[in-house]
């Protein structure tokens, strides 16, 4: 039995390995860039697979192995053995080129030209009438699908006016923190250069008084600031105020 890695080791020789997913997936179903990609891609048949086995028939949706929605939807039925039904599948793609549109392909891959003009249609139809047609339609299913749809979008509108505010916040503060700069730089050339401040004279030498404090027995820290009770005391002992012993 393939394991899980060896079946998907044909994404690595993918032509359309990093390229732009959307291109898979546009707005307009005829001569999408993805089938000239798809059209010289050597793995084609394992991609068409892996999406035949994956994707749900009712609802499949863009370009896989260089065929759209209809022509997957045309494919015969496939043998049960993986290895088999790849050597099918890239026999039947072996007649498609990468120059040849949907509706000019022949064969059990041939797109109907209804189903192109279909394709069409509802690629263009806008989104809001889109949505009607899916709130109105018979089935609970597509009624589904288009509440959910609506859900979706409001999220993404919501999201879409949040990031954009976002960045015209970002790009204001950051022009205002700009020009506030350019201020402060201003300021500081036009300001006067402020003089420096002497620290006040002492009327006291430090170790004289304490010294004085410990003959006095007042209590004195051995280091630091001498306290104000200590100078005052001091002071008031001397013959004469404000002198130094």
């Amino acid at each position: 039995m393939p394991t899980i890695t060896s079946m998907t080791a044909w994404r690595s020789r993918a032509a359309c390995a990093g390229q732009d997913t959307e291109l898979w997936f546009p707005d307009y179903p005829i001569g999408a860039p993805a089938m000239k990609i798809c059209g010289r891609c050597s793995v084609r048949a394992e991609c068409l697979y892996e999406c035949l086995a994956d994707e749900v028939p009712s609802r499949r949706y863009g370009i896989r192995g260089g065929l759209t929605t209809g022509e997957r939807q045309a494919l015969p039925e496939l043998p049960e053995r993986p290895a088999d039904a790849i050597a099918v599948l890239r026999e039947l793609l072996h007649t498609t080129t990468e120059d040849q549109t949907p509706a000019e392909r022949t064969g059990p891959t041939m797109t109907t030209d209804t189903e192109l003009v279909a394709q069409a249609k509802t690629a263009d139809l806008p989104v809001g009438q889109l949505l009607k047609w899916g709130d109105e339609h018979p089935d609970k299913d597509v009624q589904d699908q288009a509440a959910r749809a609506r859900i979706a979008l409001h999220g993404l509108r919501q999201r879409h006016a949040a990031d954009q505010e976002l960045t015209a916040i970002t790009t204001e503060a950051a022009q205002l923190e700009k020009r506030l700069a350019e201020l402060r730089a201003r300021e500081a050339e036009l300001a006067p250069a402020k003089p420096k401040r002497k620290a006040p004279a002492r009327d006291y030498d430090t170790p004289t008084v304490r010294a004085w404090a410990d003959e006095q027995g007042v209590e004195c820290p051995r280091v630091g600031q001498i306290p104000k009770r200590v100078l005052d005391a001091w002071r008031a002992s001397l013959p004469q105020a404000g002198g130094v012993q």
